[in-house]
């Protein structure tokens, strides 16, 4: 006969030090919540999970600091010059305009939609096509892949909250079970 205990576990979860400086970021600097996600723009399941970060986002505004770092997959032959062309939308200010562009409709990931995306979202084609056509940003996004290739990241999307993984296209609870942990724990 087995008897009923009540179990508590006192033992912190594992956590990855993610490298996040001069990484594109929405949000508080000194959030109590960083989740960092690493992302591929021709990923389907990162696709899924877009929605899912807005809504973690508008749920814990003032309390989150959102995070992008470049996780292309070579499977996808579009998602690495993706990832170096929404680098050059940041250098003029507008990294998540473009990186919401490029998530509404996937199929146009191709240079001269990305150099369209571009023109849309009224950047100085000139400044972005040279950014481009030049890949100034290779060695960022080679960062980015080998910072996740560090943190075990080996899909995507993956997550980072406050360093705790929470990998794929999880639904909003997932977010919601973690994120409110980490908050209760520094209340504490």
């Amino acid at each position: 006969m087995k008897l009923k205990t009540a179990v508590l576990v006192m033992l912190e979860p594992p956590r990855q030090k993610i490298e996040t400086a001069g990484s594109p970021a929405q949000g508080p600097a000194n959030a109590p919540i960083e989740l960092v996600e690493f992302s591929d723009f021709q990923c389907p399941f990162c696709y899924r999970a877009h929605p899912t970060v807005e809504q973690v986002l508008k749920t814990y505004s003032g309390k989150i600091r959102f995070v992008y770092r470049n996780f292309p997959l070579p499977m996808h032959p579009n998602a690495r010059p993706a990832a170096e062309a929404a680098q050059c939308a940041n250098e003029q200010g507008k990294f998540w305009a473009y990186h919401d562009r490029l998530f509404d409709d996937q199929s146009k990931l191709g240079p001269d939609d990305l150099k369209a995306s571009a023109a849309a979202l009224g950047l100085d084609t000139a400044k972005f096509d040279a950014c481009f056509d030049s890949h100034k940003y290779k060695a960022v996004v080679d960062a980015d892949l080998q910072a996740g290739n560090a943190a075990g990241v080996n899909g995507t999307p993956a997550f980072f909250i406050n360093g705790r993984l929470l990998s794929g296209a999880q639904p909003f609870d997932e977010f919601k079970k973690v994120i409110d942990e980490e908050l209760a724990a520094r209340r504490q």
